[in-house]
């Protein structure tokens, strides 16, 4: 069943690939524009460490490590999973998303297929050449430390599918109601800075309440070696967040009327 669920996905993103490299001037110019927005927080945290200004605890390599991170995540998560909420957005406004449910295959499945879209893929290419780039002026990471990573970086993008099933499932209720995604970044903000230019009661709200701190500071910092007690707190923290967001989807697909909006 797994090895037939990877398929799909491989295929998916085959399809996907297909479909946008058909306009290959549209695909490259969309492809370059999401890498170059990404890029605005890079640039203002080195514009802010060459004004003489810096993080607190944390020098312009480190910081920028955090901003790898969270592009590396969010280059994962946005093609996999967040073409979902557009689907979704879609059908229920449409009242076709009758026909994904009368399907003998689970609908979450299959709204996730049709949500993959390869042109987040440069949001992927960008974090690991940005990860690569910023390392080079940083110590070599032992081989725990990398090990860490890649297990926070696994949960960073599991929190980021968290979200994404939260706004999706909300809109079989609030229907047309294309904001999310706004509402959604807003909120991203506060997970690509160091978590020291925040008060301790919000370092904890992010770690035990919210795991935002989950999305780039804690890969960041295994992958330097710094090991606290927060981030393995997260560990559950992100987890619990991820099954509060299957649940949530479970629930609000049983509200959904049909029929438009």
């Amino acid at each position: 069943m797994r090895h037939w669920t990877l398929t799909l996905f491989a295929r998916s993103l085959r399809t996907s690939f297909a479909e946008r490299a058909a306009y290959r001037g549209d695909f490259v110019l969309s492809f370059a524009v999401s890498f170059l927005l990404e890029l605005v927080a890079p640039l203002v945290t080195f514009l802010i460490y060459r004004s003489g200004t810096a993080f607190p605890g944390w020098s312009m390599e480190e910081a920028l490590l955090i901003q790898a991170v969270f592009l590396l995540a969010r280059g994962i998560a946005v093609p996999l999973f967040f073409g979902m909420v557009w689907v979704v957005f879609n059908q229920a406004r449409e009242g076709t998303f009758e026909i994904t449910l009368l399907k003998p295959r689970s609908p979450l499945l299959l709204t996730l297929l049709r949500g993959i879209d390869v042109e987040g893929v440069s949001r992927t290419l960008g974090g690991i050449a940005l990860v690569v780039f910023v390392s080079r002026g940083l110590p070599a990471p032992s081989l725990a430390g990398f090990l860490s990573f890649l297990l926070f970086l696994s949960l960073s993008v599991l929190v980021l599918f968290g979200f994404a099933l939260i706004l999706a499932a909300s809109l079989f209720v609030w229907i047309g109601n294309g904001r999310v995604i706004e509402l959604l970044e807003a909120i991203l903000v506060f997970s690509r800075y160091p978590d020291s230019i925040f008060s301790k009661p919000l370092q904890w709200a992010f770690t035990v309440g919210l795991p935002l701190s989950m999305i780039a500071l804690f890969p960041a910092e295994a992958l330097l070696g710094r090991f606290g007690a927060r981030m393995f707190l997260a560990i559950p923290s992100a987890l619990a967040f991820f099954a509060l967001g299957y649940l949530f989807w479970k629930s609000m697909i049983r509200r959904y009327a049909g029929g438009g909006g």
